[in-house]
């Protein structure tokens, strides 16, 4: 019964189930891998060697951290609180390169996200780093009640639920192998309180990568976090992807009963060849930010019209994008900092409408200018230009934005029409040439 991912079709399937809003991916241990040097090191690894140094154990052969907890709180008899407390300053300042978690997370039409690790924080962060979005989480807590997530296909920005707690957000996190159980057990109880979340899992097709668990918890894992019998999984896909080794053909000659996809190479070859597969199918659209008053609205849909003649480019303006019912400031602040260059149009009437969001707009694009500057983007990002004839603007365009503007090319685009020198200027920044 069990298949081995390979084949075209099969990556055509799994990118089409992610088009469906039907994939959940379930991401485990072996996603967060951290460079060191010219090799790729565990996250767990380095958070049980550093909760050993803390307890100052030396007679432990490094290994997971859920053994790592299991050693200390059996044989050491170091209570878990203790434990807990010592763990979380290092989980707060893990800034590792994670090439793994990096690399999947450019797959962003998916929004969804189950997290079988405790140190979430990771997690989030780096989709907030790459989606330029806030995420919503979820922690499972066999103390607190949980709040459910909308429908998945409702979903326009990043969620995460983290089945095993939060290392820095729940007390009752789960570290050894004891709390492992104690979750499993009452996991089917505490979740009837969020049936959507349930729903990604009993409805969807599961990706589970990098979930390596103990050979006893295998078992429990998939039943968990499927939420249905193992013989009941019918024709929705079940992908397991783990690295090579002895503890993996275990558990593929346990999945082999059953209707689980697996595959030959490691959960590195995989991600890379997965995102590789998404980028080629959905090349990313460059995205600008028009910044602009109401009395230049002609001016600025002659500007959208223009720039759009260049393929993939998409500009946001907030009359067509904003929908009622929006967060539309905290939209707003999330499309500058997710936008390629942002550019501000400057006319007598932006620069005198003293009422109006535009300057906030403004501001939040010189600080998102700055931001980049430190990595040495920041030519590529701010572009203001001028619509009308007048050319008195300069204390006026200093006072609404950072003292440095003096040092940008403001361009003049009359009535918001460009010519081709500005749309060239534009392909250059954007890459596209």
């Amino acid at each position: 019964m069990n298949k081995i991912f390979s084949d075209q079709s099969d990556w055509d399937e799994l990118l089409q189930l992610i088009g469906d809003k039907k994939l959940t991916p379930v991401l485990g241990k072996e996603m967060y891998c951290y460079k060191d040097a010219n090799t790729l090191k565990p996250l767990d690894h380095y958070l049980s060697q550093k909760i050993l140094e803390r307890n100052d154990v030396t007679d432990f052969q490094i290994t997971s951290l859920s053994e790592t907890f299991n050693y200390l709180e059996l044989k050491k008899k170091i209570e878990t609180p203790d434990l807990i407390d010592a763990l979380k300053p290092v989980v707060r300042g893990i800034n590792f390169e994670l090439p793994l978690l990096d690399e999947f997370l450019t797959i962003s039409d998916l929004n969804y996200y189950i997290n079988t690790t405790v140190y979430n924080n990771v997690l989030e962060d780096k989709i907030k780093d790459h989606r330029k979005q806030q995420v919503t989480s979820r922690n499972f807590s066999i103390q607190s009640n949980i709040d459910d997530f909308p429908a998945l296909d409702k979903m326009d920005t990043p969620h995460v639920f983290n089945v095993f707690g939060s290392l820095l957000q729940t007390t009752d996190v789960a570290l050894s192998e004891e709390d492992l159980l104690e979750y499993a057990s009452s996991f089917a109880i505490k979740m009837t309180a969020a049936p959507k979340i349930l729903g990604a899992l009993r409805d969807n097709s599961l990706l589970f990568l990098g979930c390596s668990f103990a050979d006893w918890m295998i078992r429990f894992a998939m039943r968990l976090l499927s939420n249905q019998p193992l013989h009941d999984w019918g024709s929705r896909k079940v992908i397991v992807i783990n690295d090579p080794g002895e503890k993996r053909n275990h558990d593929y000659e346990f999945l082999k009963n059953y209707r689980v996809i697996t595959y030959e190479g490691s959960t590195k070859d995989f991600v890379y060849e997965f995102a590789r597969q998404w980028k080629t199918k959905n090349p990313r659209k460059k995205s600008i930010f028009l910044s602009y008053t109401r009395a230049d609205t002609i001016a600025v849909e002659n500007l959208k019209r223009g720039i759009e003649q260049i393929t993939n480019v998409d500009c946001w303006y907030d009359k067509e994008k904003l929908e009622a019912g929006d967060e539309w400031e905290n939209k707003i602040k999330d499309s500058i900092r997710n936008a390629d260059l942002f550019i501000p149009i400057i006319s007598a009437n932006s620069l005198d409408h003293d009422d109006g969001y535009v300057f906030k707009e403004w501001l939040f694009g010189s600080y998102e200018w700055r931001a980049r500057e430190k990595d040495n983007e920041e030519e590529k990002f701010l572009v203001p230009v001028i619509i009308d004839d007048s050319s008195s603007y300069g204390e006026k365009i200093q006072k609404r934005f950072d003292k440095h503007i003096t040092e940008l090319n403001i361009t003049k685009i009359p009535e918001g029409k460009p010519n081709e020198i500005f749309l060239n200027q534009i392909k250059k920044m954007l890459d596209l040439v």
